[in-house]
């Protein structure tokens, strides 16, 4: 597939962008407590700068601290104190060909009191998150707007190219619009047109402060799932049409509420690619303005797309967490070197931490975890051929150690393959393909149906060994558990693919509340990290390295991490 649609140059409300690939506000965490910017928050930016993209959104950031937090460890923009940190950002990235805007929010009633200290607010006092929220009067809506405007006002003095008003996710604005959640009876209450009120009233004073031709454009959801009385696909295109006559030079859209009915992180793996593409679709036919979209775009859906003109910029976030080049690699026509988002949801939940990702290590720590040329030559051995030994390898090949990968199976991939046996597990197969071709491209040497005895490692003479042998595993015949749910220590995007397939077998007869048996039931086995190789190898070599599950049983995550850390370590 070829991608010209992709990396035509665009112009956004004047701003003119090298390709059509925008990266959306997305929460680091890589903050101080209150709201600075941080060298690592300025390396994680130029890092996805110099990978290609075309647009950076910064966000999101706080017009109101600390009323306006979603939680700890967010950018604050509610001073001119924050200015000279903001601008650092916009230099960072314009140094590599990037334009970059900032998004601004507040929480409203999805702030935590626990957090912020005292009792939320919201339109209406319907609860929302952990609280009830206080409901705000008229004159603290309006005292908001001026907050919103002034923020508006402080990015353009720090140098973005523009400015996305947050009216969707869940915070505050998306509130007001939502009649699930709005039920005011005063002027910012009632129909769509006085429940957009707010929002029209923040680009209104905006506008005011900025000028004229200043980029300012709206972030909204186009459908809120599963809530009694949120928006509909109906109530958005108004509300496109309203955004688009107030002066919004675009519309960047998402989705709300609950996916498919039930509540979801904001990414797991059996959401469909591309699936918010209908409703930007339905906006874009009653706007003039550009319309973007995230819900798990990739190149090959967003240069789609843009051909069938239903959108006009590609929104790829935590594809962008996983690899910070994709623009870069799929330009160069090189695809299969694009380390893959799996949709695991490791990212998200957050809160008081700073980002992570399952398959880069070095997301939030871009600086440390360069990869550099090592300061000494190794022979290195590299025991295991799942995800923490290929990760050690093809990292410290890299750093130009002669490595040697072997493996006693006839395939690379180790525990992955268990791992992606259950469905929806595409995104792990793609993860192994990914693993395999980078570890090959690497330059070790790769041993398959190679038993490491002690004969053999005594021939190779390794300066240092890397033990990523894994975990064995033996079948439990029986599965006794006194929790209500047996998958509560799974993260909440995989519990709920699990959950399914464990209902699904349960309606089918095959696996009963009391008795899980028969050759089409789930299997449970227990695991067991395999140290005996560490124990014979003592004394016998200068270096010994563990990583992956021999250390500790884990997953994906601890596997790749692992040996993301012997390989720089070496």
């Amino acid at each position: 597939m070829t991608f010209e649609k992709l990396f035509e140059p665009f112009e956004l409300g004047g701003i003119k962008l090298r390709n059509r690939i925008v990266t959306p506000a997305m929460s680091t965490g890589l903050v101080t407590v209150d709201g600075f910017v941080t060298d690592k928050l300025l390396d994680y930016f130029e890092e996805r700068a110099r990978g290609g993209v075309g647009l950076i959104i910064v966000g999101y950031a706080c017009i109101d601290f600390p009323a306006g937090l979603t939680g700890p460890l967010k950018i604050v923009i509610d001073h001119d104190k924050f200015i000279p940190g903001l601008s650092a950002i916009v230099e960072r990235v314009h140094k590599h060909g990037a334009k970059v805007a900032i998004q601004l929010a507040h929480a409203g009633s999805f702030a935590r009191k626990s957090e912020i200290g005292f009792q939320p607010v919201g339109p209406s006092p319907v609860l929302w998150r952990t609280d009830i929220p206080r409901e705000l009067t008229t004159n603290e809506v309006q005292e908001l707007v001026v907050r919103f405007a002034k923020g508006a006002e402080r990015a353009k003095k720090a140098g973005f190219d523009g400015v996305e008003i947050n009216g969707g996710s869940r915070y505050l604005i998306l509130q007001f619009l939502s009649a699930a959640l709005n039920k005011r009876r005063d002027q910012y209450g009632g129909d769509l047109k006085n429940r957009a009120r707010f929002l029209l009233e923040i680009l209104d004073a905006a506008r005011q402060l900025v000028g004229p031709d200043y980029p300012l454009w709206a972030r909204i959801n186009g459908i809120e799932y599963g809530v009694k009385d949120g928006i509909t696909i109906e109530e958005s295109k108004i509300l496109a049409m309203l955004l688009e006559e107030a002066g919004c030079c675009a519309v960047n859209i998402k989705s709300g509420g609950k996916w498919g009915g039930k509540r979801t992180p904001s990414v797991i793996m059996n959401e469909p690619i591309a699936s918010k593409l209908y409703l930007a679709e339905a906006i874009k036919n009653v706007v003039r303005v550009p319309v973007m979209v995230t819900g798990r775009m990739t190149p090959e859906a967003g240069e789609k797309a843009l051909r069938e003109g239903k959108i006009d910029l590609v929104v790829m976030g935590r594809a962008f967490w996983a690899d910070p080049e994709v623009a870069n690699k799929v330009a160069a026509g090189k695809l299969d070197d694009i380390r893959p988002c799996l949709a695991c949801n490791v990212c998200g939940g957050r809160q008081a931490r700073a980002v992570h990702c399952a398959v880069n290590p070095a997301l939030g720590r871009e600086r440390e975890y360069a990869i550099a040329p090592a300061q000494k030559k190794k022979r290195v051995l590299v025991i295991g051929g799942g995800p923490a030994g290929m990760e050690a390898a093809r990292v410290a090949a890299l750093r130009g150690h002669e490595v040697i990968l072997c493996d006693r199976r006839r395939r690379l991939g180790g525990q992955l393959y268990r791992a992606s046996a259950l469905p929806p597990r595409d995104t792990i197969k793609e993860f192994i393909r990914y693993l395999c071709g980078q570890v090959t491209k690497s330059g070790a040497r790769i041993e398959l149906g190679r038993n490491a005895t002690s004969s053999w490692i005594d021939e190779v003479r390794p300066d240092a060994v890397v033990l990523a042998t894994g975990s064995s595993y033996s079948l439990l015949s029986r599965l006794v558990e006194m929790a209500t749910d047996i998958l509560s220590e799974f993260r909440h995007g995989r519990r709920t693919s699990l959950n399914e397939l464990i209902h699904e077998k349960m309606s089918s007869g095959r696996v009963g509340r009391g008795r899980w048996s028969g050759e089409d039931a789930l299997k449970f086995a227990e695991r067991h990290s395999n140290h005996e190789l560490r124990r014979r190898l003592k004394g016998k070599v200068p270096e010994v390295y563990i990583a992956g599950d021999c250390i500790e049983r884990g997953g994906i995550t601890e596997a790749i991490h692992d040996g993301a850390f012997v390989g720089r370590a070496l």
